[in-house]
């Protein structure tokens, strides 16, 4: 199993992030392109720091404002991301998440937003390269893993597919079941993080409440299950928006998140084959590769 952190997890520097890290026992990370931006490595330099570290680059996030655009706007689109592909190309990363609008204004219309983001997974294709895409419970029109499905499915693009978010699929209301019904293979990237239950604004919850697998009252292990038994096969990422992780040592932060995910892992170890076979044979003990 590839274990993966989201760099927006972590406070300090993108170096500091990196090497935290790597020190936990992770396999990869989430790029934040913040992350990237701010720091005085360039996108070559964080390439060789990530390798040199044991570490690929398995998401480069995230692409706002990408579908549900008007026609003039979208040529602009499609400008932006060329310029995130050159970013990408240059970091070596070949996959990149775009979300849905969240803005007052966007298009209501699927087919509108179904064409542009299968238009974002062409250029994405030119370049090798794939679109990860996510509906953010604050979507204006795309607010539910059912909805990004919806738009992944009627695009058939070999270059795009569906990221899930255990937080913004249990947040938004939505649960397993939904999860059961999608087609084997329909995840391409799959996101954990954990949250305290509560009663506010989705956005302000996902930004600031955010905490690691075990530590929230967000029963993970069914989704991340049926997820696994649907022959998902990627990274087990934690992307985790909290301020007080942030005011805390990188390094002690990404040790707890590393110690989280065993937990998770032994949960999932421990489901009886009859009731999830596959979800116990893709967590068996010789595919763990993390360490505190």
């Amino acid at each position: 199993m590839k274990l993966c952190m989201a760099t927006v997890s972590l406070g300090g520097g993108l170096d500091e992030k990196i090497d935290a890290i790597a020190a936990a026992g992770f396999d990869g990370i989430e790029l934040l392109d913040t992350d990237l931006r701010e720091s005085s490595m360039s996108p070559a330099d964080c390439a060789r720091r990530c390798g040199d570290l044991g570490l690929t680059i398995d998401l480069y996030q995230p692409f706002r404002r990408a579908e549900g655009v008007s026609y003039k706007e979208f040529d602009d689109v499609l400008k932006r991301f060329h310029s995130e592909l050159e970013v990408m190309r240059q970091l070596g990363a070949d996959s990149i998440l775009v979300v849905s609008n969240t803005d007052d204004d966007a298009e209501g219309s699927r087919d509108l937003s179904t064409t542009q983001v299968a238009a974002l997974s062409d250029a994405a294709a030119e370049q090798g390269m794939t679109v990860m895409f996510e509906a953010l419970a604050w979507g204006t029109h795309i607010s539910s893993v059912v909805d990004a499905w919806d738009v992944v499915r009627e695009a058939d693009h070999p270059n795009l597919s569906l990221v899930v978010d255990t937080f913004h699929l249990l947040a938004g209301g939505e649960g397993v079941d939904t999860l059961d019904a999608l087609p084997h293979g329909a995840v391409g990237f799959f996101q954990l993080a954990d949250a305290p239950w509560l009663s506010m604004d989705l956005k302000q919850w996902s930004r600031n409440h955010r905490c690691f697998p075990g530590e929230g009252e967000m029963d993970l292990l069914p989704s991340t299950a049926s997820v696994f038994a649907s022959g998902y096969d990627g990274p087990l990422s934690l992307e985790i928006f909290n301020p007080g992780y942030r005011e805390r040592s990188p390094h002690e932060v990404a040790r707890v998140g590393a110690q989280s995910l065993e937990g998770l892992v032994s949960a999932l170890r421990s489901l009886r084959p009859t009731a999830n076979e596959a979800a116990a044979e893709f967590v068996s003990p010789d595919t763990i590769g993390i360490h505190s």
